[in-house]
């Protein structure tokens, strides 16, 4: 090699060798440090991923693509959690929350597993320029979807359920009913309606059942009284009628226990969970072959171009075991059937042993006989069991688990070595102080620990019993003991052979995986009713306006509004019924410490005593007729937050005194409760009445009443601040002009003169509804009114209130002169609106005594 080299050296020179080398080394490096493209996967599940099926979908997913993909994949799953919410206003919600996570990232292709995710994804044009694989949806709303986003293909699932009802119905002739089993979530709702048109052609055969609308509860006592014609096939069951959601087998495992007949399936990974069989999908190969169809996708085939393909997971499956407890003979299953989780025989498990022992035997008993014979016989056993106990010693001490072998009087035969790293005691210790454990256990745990040791001891079977340690250090740990009785020579109680495993780390996740669902379930409690309340706002908004005006009447409003607001004073709003007490409160709330949160409203006078109560404090579930769900009321919804009270005067006396509580301590309890609730509520009340004088008629409780007015606010009436009305007024037309989508009215003075010349006894509100119908009749570039400005006469005076003309004259001059502030004489005066000159007018100001107050 050198002599080569130098030869070129010579030829061609050390320059040249040299770029020879970097160019080759350079090329080198950089071929090796190329790598393939990254690609990113969305995936969105309609149900949690954690629910049993969904689970090993996901799993089969995610492993086809990290194994067969010949590029990094980045798999990016989501749970929308469109099985239990809905509406347009979760949705758009969903739809910000993920362009925002992925509006800076290259995705490749996305995923939609379930109906609700697709519809999700198609409807709301999710990553639209993506193209999409659709798994476990029906072939109708695939078709469907291609309309709006041809870019699509998925894995459709079979068909089994119609098929296992044949399968039933094969097996059980003289069956007449069947009790489909599903949920009461949305999701099991929809799929119990396509159950019905699926379902068709048994119409006539026999009954279908759905049980939509049960408790787990409900469901176990029906499945427990079945008549012999009647079968049971389990679809899923992710939340009951009562609201509870099931992330796991359980429900399936209870109700297979409680049925006194067999419970059929669809999901073949529901097998071994107590369902006898059926023609069962395979869940785990849907999910394999959309990551296979994504696969394709990923390497270049565009996704319209890729045929869906139909699941083939779909089998006939069945459970040895349930077939054994329902009587059921395999002959009478259909042909390819897979039977699992069979029990093996004493011939199949032990048939080379059983064997060879008759072998040895028929040997034996033809070539020899006698003593010599018995003796080596014996030796080989002798040798036989020395050698099996030093196995299973052998495999004893090596275990994980604490084995120990105890004897009917509770000492300890044989201690594994793992005894020590659960108890930090030694195999020794146990041995000479049997009683070592007993000290060891809890003292809450002990009863029941004695109780389970008096049975495994006395040669009975128990299930396994979980109980907590009290370590050396102070260290508590849980553990799970298990026990089988040892007999010897097939009769003679030898005690019992037992294991310890040191179960921490589960009783803790099973702790926080607790808690983590409480808080959860609190969380969506707590969304469901303020959603419910929003609603029900919503509805019933009506447009409003600030608070406008420059006169002395509303500044001073405003000044009492800045004074209060800061604090976490309970404040009385008073006022004419249209004066804008409902402002003055949004306004309190608005620059007051909990305007982060929303103002709670309720209006006393819309709803009769007992609907008030509900309103307030919320009620129990079947309270009262009607009553169908827990609802909470206005005091919950604003903990920590401001409620405001309209018309608080309209209250019942038994309602007034169930508000009293709360705001002297913060506790109630919801109708039909017994549970006594503590909130933190600020209370702004308001009313169109004189409770001074309510009280003062027994109308309105006195302790409440100083509960409420501890920050009184009057919001004046709009004849005694009519300047402001030109401002409201132009506020106004500007505010319906633009509604209406047409130039804004220009307000003539005649029109402002008669506004401040009407007394307005319906205040800011009937002014308002004034000129919305001027705005409508008028044409032109100038407001016209749509009937002149007329004040309603007074009713008719009873008897007892009757007065004297000279006084009702006074009166009558006095309110024309508070309406025009004091003005006499001039175009618009007292005296020209009277009908009297001024010096006639002043003659009878003087006589009447009526004089301006100084101010």
């Amino acid at each position: 090699m050198r002599l080569r080299l130098r030869l070129l050296a010579r030829t061609t020179g050390w320059r040249m060798l040299g770029l020879i080398l970097a160019v080759g080394l350079f090329t080198s490096t950089t071929a090796g440090s190329v790598e393939p493209h990254r690609r990113t996967v969305v995936v969105l599940y309609s149900n949690s991923p954690d629910i049993p099926g969904f689970h090993e979908m996901g799993a089969a997913l995610h492993d086809t693509f990290q194994t067969n993909s010949s590029a990094p994949v980045d798999i990016f799953s989501e749970y929308t959690g469109l099985d239990l919410f809905s509406g347009t206003a979760y949705q758009n919600s969903l739809f910000t929350l993920y362009n925002e996570k992925y509006a800076n990232r290259k995705v490749d292709l996305l995923i939609l597993i379930g109906p609700t995710a697709l519809e999700f994804g198609v409807a709301k044009h999710f990553l639209p320029d993506v193209p999409v694989v659709a798994c476990y949806v029906p072939g109708r709303d695939l078709q469907k979807a291609k309309l709006l986003r041809p870019e699509i293909t998925g894995a459709l699932p079979a068909q089994n359920a119609p098929k296992t009802i044949s399968l039933m119905l094969a097996m059980y002739p003289a069956t007449q009913r069947i009790h489909v089993v599903l949920g009461a979530s949305p999701y099991e709702r929809e799929q119990a309606e396509r159950g019905q048109s699926i379902f068709t052609s048994f119409a006539g055969k026999v009954a279908l059942e759905f049980l939509n609308d049960l408790t787990l509860e409900q469901m176990e006592a029906l499945v427990a009284r079945l008549p012999e014609t009647d079968l049971v096939l389990f679809g899923s069951l992710l939340q009951d009628a009562s609201g509870r959601q099931f992330y796991s087998n359980l429900a399936l495992n209870r109700l297979c226990r409680a049925s006194r007949r067999p419970v059929f399936g669809v999901i073949a990974e529901d097998l071994g969970e107590g369902i006898t069989g059926g023609v069962l999908l395979s869940m785990a190969l849907s999910g394999r072959a959309s990551a296979e169809l994504g696969l394709r996708v990923l390497a270049g085939e565009r996704a319209s171009g890729i045929p869906p393909v139909p699941d083939s997971g779909a089998a006939p499956m069945f459970d040895w075991r349930e077939l054994q407890r329902h009587r059921i003979r395999e002959r009478s299953l259909p042909p390819g059937s897979l039977i699992r989780f069979r029990k093996a025989g004493v011939w199949e498990a032990y048939w080379k042993e059983i064997s060879a022992g008759l072998g040895v035997i028929g040997l034996e008993t033809l070539l020899v006989a006698g003593l010599i014979v018995q003796l080596r016989r014996r030796k080989r056993t002798e040798r036989a069991l020395a050698k099996a106990e030093q196995r299973y010693r052998t495999v004893a001490d090596f275990t994980h688990d604490w084995e120990f072998w105890q004897r009917p009087d509770g000492s300890f035969d044989y201690v594994s070595p793992a005894c020590e790293r659960v108890t930090g005691h030694s195999p020794v210790e146990f041995k000479n102080d049997p009683g070592l454990l007993f000290g060891l256990v809890m003292e809450e745990d002990r009863p029941a620990w004695e109780a389970y040791q008096r049975e495994v001891l006395a040669g009975r079977e128990e299930a396994s019993f979980e109980y907590r340690l009290r370590l050396q250090g102070g260290d508590i740990r849980w553990v799970e003991q298990a026990n089988n009785p040892v007999q010897l020579d097939g009769t003679q109680q030898a005690g019992s052979r037992g294991s310890i495993r040191d179960i921490t780390d589960r009783k803790q996740a099973e702790l926080n995986l607790k808690q983590a669902y409480q808080e959860i379930g609190a969380l969506k409690d707590r969304l469901e009713a303020e959603n419910t309340y929003y609603r029900e706002k919503i509805q019933a908004v009506e447009p409003s306006s600030e608070l406008l005006g420059q006169s002395d009447s509303m500044k001073y409003l405003l000044y009492r509004i800045r004074q209060v607001a800061p604090s976490e004073t309970t404040v009385l709003i008073q006022g004419e019924t249209g004066t804008g007490k409902e402002l003055v409160a949004e306004a309190v709330h608005r620059l007051g410490p909990r305007a982060g949160r929303s103002l709670i409203k309720m209006n006393c006078a819309a709803l009769a005593p007992g609907v008030a109560e509900s309103e307030l404090f919320g009620h129990e579930r079947g309270a009262f007729t009607g009553a169908q769900t827990l609802r909470k009321g206005r005091f919950e919804l604003a903990d920590g937050a401001t409620l405001f009270l309209d018309e608080v005067g309209e209250l019942s006396p038994e309602v007034q005194a169930k508000l009293l509580r709360v705001l002297q301590d913060g506790e109630f309890q919801r109708v039909g409760g017994d549970r006594t609730l503590k909130v933190d509520v600020r209370v702004i009340a308001a009313t169109n009445r004189d409770l001074a004088a309510e009280v003062a008629a027994g109308h309105f409780r006195e302790d409440l009443w100083y509960r409420l007015n501890v920050f009184p606010i009057t919001v004046p009436p709009l004849r005694q601040h009519q300047d402001d009305i030109p401002i409201l007024a132009q506020a106004f037309v500007e505010r319906f002009c633009q509604k209406l989508g047409r130039p804004t009215l220009e307000l003539p003075t005649s029109v402002i003169q008669a506004f401040q010349a009407y007394t307005w006894p319906g205040n800011v509100r009937e002014l308002q509804n004034v000129l919305e119908r001027a705005v409508l009749v008028s044409e032109g570039p100038g407001l016209r009114l749509a009937e002149p400005l007329v004040s309603a006469p007074d009713p008719k005076p009873r008897p007892s209130a009757l007065v004297s003309l000279e006084a009702m004259e006074r009166r009558h001059i006095f309110q024309v002169l508070e309406v025009l502030a004091w003005r006499i004489e001039g175009p618009g005066g007292t005296a020209e609106i009277l009908g009297l000159k001024p010096s006639t007018l002043r003659s009878r100001m003087l006589k009447l005594g009526i004089a301006r107050e100084q101010t």
